[in-house]
């Protein structure tokens, strides 16, 4: 078992977070189904091939954008040739682990209506280790899934095939973490993200961590990064510095 893998299973600090996690999205189904009527494709926006709830004990590296503005923070997935939501809110997010030989996706977005948090998509699912491809240069990563699943819609109970289709990236991460301020100067941002308004806000979330990546990667997920120490790295952007060495152990690429 590798280190972060060993910690992860055993902190307790780490595994009552995850045991809350899971509890409050068990709440957060119930009320989805509140908002059928209101959001009829909710239908078709929540399901698994695991069994769920279950009990986490796992690392989760979250798959995010280049910038990860809270429109566009989480790397695309598609469910039958449409895109599952990307953006930021609190409970989100697009993990994945390893389980032996076996890729796991954890990815969910959460809305809200009236005040009421629920699950505006959902999609836990595993890859045996033909079902998933892995590209590594020595410095880029790419970890690709494009298959037909059977898989639970938690709305009707019932089983369906999908197809799930994504290409997560990390890219080299040299020079690539910066300051809020200097992703303001950034040429993309000012283009393009600059467009939608005030700059300063669209990095809101990067205030958690204290620095903004400029390219596509895989982050540990906030509940590793607030114990990071208890993970053995020193502060939040050195556990995201080696993020990858989780991926190059767990597919032998060390």
């Amino acid at each position: 078992m590798c280190k972060i893998c060993e910690i992860a299973s055993t902190n307790s600090e780490y595994l009552t977070l995850l045991e809350k996690m899971v509890g409050e999205d068990q709440v957060r189904l119930k009320t989805t189904h509140d908002f059928l009527d209101q959001f009829p494709s909710l239908s078709k926006n929540l399901y698994t091939s695991l069994k769920w709830p279950t009990k986490l004990s796992t690392p989760l590296f979250e798959a995010r954008t280049a910038f990860a503005i809270p429109t566009k923070y989480f790397q695309p997935i598609l469910l039958d040739g449409e895109r599952m939501g990307n953006h930021f809110s609190h409970g989100a997010t697009r993990s994945i682990f390893f389980s032996g030989d076996k890729l796991v996706l954890l990815s969910k977005t959460v809305g809200q209506e009236s005040g009421r948090p629920f699950l505006s998509s959902f999609l836990f699912t595993h890859f045996e280790k033909d079902e998933y491809e892995v590209a590594f240069d020595g410095k880029d990563m790419k970890i690709s899934v494009s298959i037909e699943k059977p898989l639970k819609n938690l709305i009707t109970g019932k089983v369906e095939k999908k197809k799930i289709h994504f290409n997560f990236f990390h890219q080299n991460l040299e020079g690539r973490i910066i300051s809020k301020e200097q992703a303001m100067q950034s040429s993309y941002v000012k283009k393009i993200l600059g467009k939608r308004g005030n700059v300063r806000t669209l990095f809101a979330s990067a205030d958690l961590e204290g620095y903004v990546v400029s390219v596509s990667h895989f982050s540990p997920h906030p509940f590793m990064l607030r114990l990071c120490k208890q993970f053995g790295y020193e502060s939040f952007r050195h556990f995201q510095e080696h993020a990858l060495d989780y991926f190059k152990e767990h597919l032998q690429l060390s």
